[in-house]
């Protein structure tokens, strides 16, 4: 793990390369939380068609999605069991409370991941504003500085011209 620095002793430009870095990150994961809440989203509508389908005939007539826009007709087979993804390429059969049960656990730990994301997010952002501050800190004491030495030439250029 690396060593923590202070940030008194780093440079304007390093702390400046340091609040874009931190900046990107906030960035990917405020697109990460997005994500995550889109995900949320879809396995608690998946739970929802999955209990649906407790309520349902076997033979009933029903739309089958392909894709988010194409559908095809068709008729249910079975409505005790479903079959679940559950990894890419990996299905599992489950009878319909497993299947609710699957599709619930997983917002419960989609939730838990957003928790914990806009936990990191919230330390990356009290950073942030730390950097920001050393930042404009050290721009503030070399602006001073500039002042200072242009005051000093200003003083001692007129007398040096006279002698």
């Amino acid at each position: 793990m690396a060593e923590p620095v202070a940030l008194s002793a780093l440079s304007p430009q390093e702390l400046a390369e340091v609040r874009q870095s931190l900046q990107q990150e906030l960035q990917t994961m405020s697109q990460n939380a997005v994500t995550l809440q889109s995900t949320a989203a879809k396995f608690g509508v998946a739970g929802q068609a999955v209990e649906y389908l407790q309520d349902q005939k076997q033979g009933q007539p029903v739309l089958l999605p392909l894709t988010e826009s194409l559908y095809v007709s068709g008729a249910l087979e079975s409505v005790e069991s479903v079959l679940l993804e559950v990894g890419t390429g990996y299905y599992v059969e489950r009878d319909v409370a497993g299947g609710v049960d699957y599709c619930r656990r997983k917002v419960l730990l989609v939730k838990e991941k957003m928790e914990q994301l806009s936990q990191l997010a919230r330390e990356r952002q009290a950073m942030l504003g730390q950097v920001e501050a050393a930042l404009d800190q050290k721009l503030g004491e070399q602006q001073a500085q500039q002042q200072r030495a242009a005051a000093q030439q200003a003083a001692t250029g007129p007398a040096a011209a006279q002698s």
